[in-house]
Order: C-alpha cells, then structure tokens, then sequence
C-alpha cells in the first residue's frame, strides 16, 4: 500500500499550475501582439511608398504636359490627377532664370486634401517663343 500512496503523490506534482500557464498565456500573448504590430507597420509603410511613387508619376506626367505647352507663362498653376485609385493635387511654378529665355519648373504633388508633398521635381524649358 506504500507504493501505492507514493505514486499517487508524485502525479500531484506533475504538470504545469495555474500560475505558470498565466504566465505563459501572457507571454505568448505579447509575442503575438507585437507581431501584428510589426506587420501593420509594414502595410502602412507599403501604402504610403505606393503613393510615393505614384505621385512621382504624377510629377512627371506634369513636367511632360509642361513641355508640350505652346507658351510657357510664370506664376502658378494647378491641377488634379488620379492614379491607381490615389487622387492626388499638383502644382506647377515657373519661374524666371535670369537667362535668357530659360525658365525653371517646379512641379509639387501631394495626396488630395493633404499638406505633405509626397514628390517634387525640377524642369527648366525655353519660355514663350
């Protein structure tokens, strides 16, 4: 009967308590909470890459329409865009160089109704013939 009392005491023992598996809960729980915090970041870094990019597509598009023009006047203009579902604001300056009929170009892109630009580039173009 002896024997059987001591086994029945060491399967008391074994296992985890209620204490450890709280434990474990909680570590595991913030593993996986960071994960997921890691993996949104990542989305909203691809999505404001991906607008990025395709307001630089904008600004090019912009620079090229500039370049067709007739007649290249100074000051400001604007314009909408839509690209890939992302509509977006520009703006172009022209102004004087200082020589000759050179002019400098500035296009600005931001999303709509936003005050970030998200992409910038620089022409120069002969102005009015």
């Amino acid at each position: 009967m002896c024997r059987d009392a001591e086994i029945s005491d060491k399967s008391s023992d074994a296992g985890f308590s209620l204490f450890e598996c709280i434990v474990a809960l909680a570590i595991f729980s913030m593993a996986v909470l960071s994960g997921i915090s890691l993996i949104t970041q990542n989305t909203q870094s691809a999505s404001r890459l991906e607008a990025q990019v395709f307001a630089g597509f904008v600004a090019e598009n912009v620079l090229v329409e500039t370049r067709l023009l007739d007649r290249l006047d100074l000051g400001v203009s604007e314009g909408e865009a839509e690209m890939s579902g992302i509509d977006f604001d520009w703006s172009r300056e022209v102004l004087e160089t200082g020589e000759g009929n050179l002019r400098s170009v500035v296009v600005r892109v931001r999303e709509k109704d936003a005050d970030q630009v998200l992409a910038m580039r620089y022409g120069f173009q002969n102005g009015a013939p």
